[in-house]
């Protein structure tokens, strides 16, 4: 008998010693037995411990980044928008936040500007200061924000509607470059079709308000009638888009009579729209907007950042930030 109360003894103090096994992780689901229709029954007490599973936790899933479309209305004056019938483009606005006192950089001239639209730098950092496609210009010397996008293993896209912005088509950071002929028309049809093959950030360029502003003068009648077709192309394009795209809509400059370039409010002031999942709705930002925050707000948004020097700052008002 006495021989039994040891043994016994000796096998209570082996199973307090065995390590409990740890709690599930709170992301994993418990597992639950399956029911039998005869019961088993108990195994007998012993010592032995528990085996430790070797099942990695199941991992925590970030959702992929929202696709980026950066639209830009070459010549767009903001006041002849708030002129003009231009339903898509204004209830754009009005699902996202928008100013209507954005600025661009000097000179306010096309490629310069789209340059600093696409890359968050100055021109005199960029290095473009002319705006031909004439050969001979050296390369533009800052990466642009598709540089960043394609070496993440995004797809880019780039539509536009001049041949000179090529020059912004860096080798080896754009997958799909297209010059659509036939203006914002053309513009369009390329950019849906573009759209059906996918993308995660896309810059569509919209020639024909400027041509009206050099042809028939910034805010004549011309030019702002001009603005309900180009709305009606950006209708087109908004309406092909995935839902879980941010939008970003502006200009490269103004104008005025014929011509622009010149450093003067009407030639400097552009519209910058943003809107998509995320954005405050109907918010009219407070905080200055320059056009090189929008290569930098696209990075933001795709979960990337511009070099350190870069002069845009993310656009974070728009996004529910102070």
């Amino acid at each position: 008998m006495r021989h039994f109360f040891c043994a016994f003894a000796l096998l209570l103090c082996a199973c307090a010693s065995a390590t409990p096994p740890a709690p599930p992780p709170l992301d994993t689901a418990i597992p639950t037995a399956t029911p039998t229709e005869t019961a088993s029954p108990a195994p007998p007490l012993t010592a032995t411990a528990l085996p430790t599973s070797t099942t990695p936790p199941t991992a925590t899933m970030r959702p992929p980044p929202p696709k980026v479309l950066i639209i830009s209305i070459d010549g767009l004056r903001p006041d002849a928008l708030l002129k003009a019938d231009a339903p898509n483009i204004m209830a754009l606005a009005h699902r996202g936040a928008y100013t209507w006192s954005a600025q661009t950089i000097y000179p306010a001239v096309t490629l310069p500007a789209h340059a600093s639209m696409l890359t968050g730098y100055p021109p005199e950092a960029h290095g473009i200061l002319w705006n031909d496609n004439a050969p001979g210009h050296a390369p533009i010397k800052a990466p642009t924000i598709f540089s960043a996008a394609h070496a993440a293993g995004l797809r880019t896209v780039m539509v536009v509607g001049k041949q000179k912005l090529e020059q912004l088509d860096i080798p080896g950071t754009v997958d799909s470059y297209v010059f659509a002929r036939f203006g914002d028309p053309g513009v369009a049809d390329a950019a849906i079709e573009e759209i059906g093959k996918g993308f995660d950030l896309m810059f569509v360029h919209l020639p024909n308000t400027d041509y009206f502003g050099h042809t028939d003068g910034w805010m004549s009648p011309a030019y702002i009638a001009e603005l309900t077709p180009t709305d009606a192309a950006v209708g087109r394009i908004l309406a092909a888009l995935p839902p879980d795209t941010i939008v970003i809509l502006t200009a490269d400059h103004g104008g005025h009579d014929k011509v622009h370039g010149a450093r003067i409010a009407v030639d400097m002031t552009i519209p910058w729209i943003i809107a998509g999942p995320g954005v405050s709705a109907d918010h009219e930002i407070a905080a200055p907007v320059n056009t090189m925050d929008t290569a930098a707000t696209a990075a933001y948004v795709l979960g990337l950042t511009l070099p350190p020097d870069a002069a845009g700052a993310p656009v974070l008002e728009a996004l529910g930030s102070p």
